[in-house]
């Protein structure tokens, strides 16, 4: 049965542990994988208990990869599987990972459409076709999308937020603008994602200098 003959810290990742098996360079692994499986010199595996240390080792990488995407900022449990399939581990421990995280509070895509909505709407004052169109880009569950799309602009209306847009812009329904001046404004709150129905009011107010 192969058998640990030396386990030495990693050089470039002083985090990890390089064994050696039958006095040639195996694997390494994390000290959390480490420690709790007992490993020391002497040791014997078999090539199956080697393949779950491994394997074993993998999962706690990609999991830590993962913990390390949500610390720069929320994401959806799409998300955060989709960058681990893109560095390079399979659909299968993405999923386990993410289930893992979902399990212990990390990852909760309602918590997750709640803010990104905030942010999308308070910040960038974007309307409900725009912001249903990047929770869905997410991958957020339609339902969610649904419900979080109601609870937001509760808080923060459409036109509060139409309204804001003017004042950025510096338009006063007081003072006429260029015909381009209103066209362009126009164009703009269909690109934020506001209806027909949410911008009438406003761009129906909006008065055109007329001609000398």
């Amino acid at each position: 049965m192969p058998q640990i003959t030396a386990i030495k810290v990693n050089k470039k990742r002083p985090d990890r542990r390089s064994i050696f098996i039958d006095g040639q360079f195996a694997f390494t692994v994390s000290e959390g994988i480490f420690f709790q499986h007992n490993l020391e010199e002497g040791g014997e595996f078999s090539d199956k208990q080697i393949k779950e240390l491994t394997t074993a080792d993998e999962f706690d990488k990609a999991k830590q990869a993962a913990v390390n995407l949500l610390s720069y900022r929320p994401r959806s449990i799409k998300e955060v599987s989709n960058r681990l399939v893109h560095k390079g581990w399979n659909q299968d421990l993405a999923d386990r990972v993410t289930g893992e995280l979902v399990d212990k509070g990390y990852l909760n895509d309602e918590e997750f459409a709640a803010i990104f909505a905030r942010d999308k709407t308070k910040n960038k004052c974007l309307g409900p076709v725009a912001l249903k169109s990047e929770l869905i880009k997410t991958g957020v569950a339609e339902k969610i999308i649904e419900q979080t799309i109601e609870a937001v602009y509760s808080k923060y209306p459409a036109d509060e937020l139409i309204q804001r847009l003017m004042k950025k812009r510096g338009i006063d329904l007081d003072v006429p603008l260029v015909k381009k001046e209103k066209q362009r404004f126009i164009n703009l709150l269909k690109r934020k994602g506001f209806t027909w129905d949410q911008m009438e009011s406003v761009v129906r107010n909006l008065s055109v200098k007329t001609a000398n």
